[in-house]
């Protein structure tokens, strides 16, 4: 990964409900922005995706299960999966967990990993063995002045490819980024139709200086004529993948908003990598402010369906955490991703917000805060609160609402009714009607 939708009293109940909702809405003036009955949005949320690319255990029936909870799963099978009895062949075991999977979940939306700008030069990879070759045989990798591949983060034991066109193309006048799309076509997505989103990692701007440009001078990575190559690498594939699998959803995992003129509306969806939990992560190291601003820029430029995954990493067991990252999602319409810092991206952690079905978004995503710092949104079936300030907050709520019902954290999913709610710093809350 990145450095891996009559009188009242005539009317079906929930259109009742959604009346009195909007009635109530206005009368207690909660600043909410209400959305027009056709501009609800088209899914129900929440909406959940799993990022399952590290332990390769998927014929166990019961991952096959957890895994289809999830809206929209990405799995990292390699070339060769194939456990002992499995099935006969690779592409056979890979297509029998995905078959499986959808026949859990019929409305999963499932996909496999990709990489374009880093691969493994290891002799005893059999897996990648086909990808070293060629890399080699093309002069492909990248190389700085002095002659030598480069790395970014060594952890991987990957190397830096040359993804622009001043390498050589090979005799099909193919480089890189078209022979790896006809082979991630060939070996993933020819044979199994059941995949429908190829999940590109590692989108964004060159990582390391380097020779880019073969004129025997290490470039600045952030030369506007670099960048506009990186850029244009990266389109070249997408427009392979399109031309062999124009069915196929393309997911990116992103470190910026795709905002570039190459690269806005280019994109199905974007993966939004660790946005909270770590040192690193955009919202520890530019605010809360600027996490939320990236999310809506990232769903703003990619195009429908706007698969746009909000993944955070820590403890299944920090709630606070949880609730504060999970109603942060909600306040707009991406897809919540969960990752155990413990287990990386090998689990699918569950939480019991996760039961307590919303529905439609009655509330477009909110511009401004709705209370004392405090945002909300509306749904058919609930209110979402978050607290990104650094103090606590005490705020007023109208009649009608409760807390869940859970047994996770039972301080705060006891069921109770609530007429206001007290939520501490960086803290969220899910409430139903």
């Amino acid at each position: 990964m990145g450095q891996p939708t009559l009188p009242l009293a005539k009317q079906h109940p929930r259109h009742a409900f959604k009346t009195f909702l909007l009635c109530a809405l206005v009368a207690l003036g909660t600043g909410s922005q209400v959305a027009k009955g056709d501009e609800l949005a088209s899914a129900s949320f929440p909406r959940l995706m799993g990022m399952n690319i590290g332990a390769k255990n998927y014929q166990d029936a019961d991952y096959q299960k957890d895994l289809a909870r999830m809206d929209v799963v990405i799995l990292g099978f390699y070339r060769g999966w194939r456990p002992d009895g499995y099935a006969p062949t690779a592409n056979l075991a890979m297509q029998k967990v995905v078959k499986a999977i959808k026949a859990l979940n019929p409305k999963i939306l499932v996909g496999q990993y990709t990489i374009l700008s880093v691969a493994y030069d290891d002799p005893n990879n059999a897996a990648d063995q086909d990808k070293r070759d060629k890399l080699y045989a093309g002069k492909w990798w990248l190389l700085n002045a002095a002659g030598r591949k480069v790395q970014w983060l060594s952890q991987y034991s990957t190397w830096e490819v040359n993804l622009t066109t001043w390498p050589q193309a090979d005799a099909r006048g193919e480089r890189w980024p078209q022979w790896l799309a006809e082979r991630e076509h060939s070996v993933f997505f020819r044979d199994i139709p059941e995949f429908d989103i190829v999940y590109l990692d590692d989108v964004g701007a060159p990582h390391v200086t380097a020779d880019w440009n073969l004129d025997g001078k290490d470039d600045d990575r952030n030369d506007p004529g670099i960048l506009a190559a990186h850029y244009a690498g990266h389109l070249a594939e997408w427009n392979r993948l399109r031309e062999l699998a124009p069915n196929r959803l393309l997911i990116g995992n992103t470190d910026n908003d795709l905002a570039n003129a190459q690269w806005r509306g280019q994109l199905d969806g974007g993966f939004l990598e660790s946005l909270m939990g770590w040192s690193w992560s955009l919202e520890t190291r530019a605010g809360w402010g600027k996490m939320m601003e990236r999310y809506r820029s990232v769903l703003q430029n990619t195009k429908p369906p706007r698969i746009v995954g909000f993944n955070v990493q820590g403890s299944p067991t920090d709630y606070r955490f949880f609730r504060y990252a999970y109603a942060s999602c909600l306040l707009d319409d991406g897809y919540f991703s969960f990752t155990d810092k413990s287990r990386e991206y090998s689990s699918v952690p569950w939480f019991d917000e996760y039961d307590h079905k919303l529905g439609s978004a009655l509330s477009r995503p909110p511009a401004t805060a709705w209370s004392q710092g405090v945002w909300r949104r509306d749904f058919q079936y609930g209110v979402v609160l978050v607290n990104p300030t650094t103090s606590a907050k005490t705020v007023k709520l109208e009649p009608g609402l409760r807390r869940l019902a859970g047994n996770q954290d039972r301080a705060v999913n006891n069921g109770a009714a609530i007429a206001q709610v007290t939520l501490e710093a960086k803290d969220g809350i899910v409430l139903r009607r």
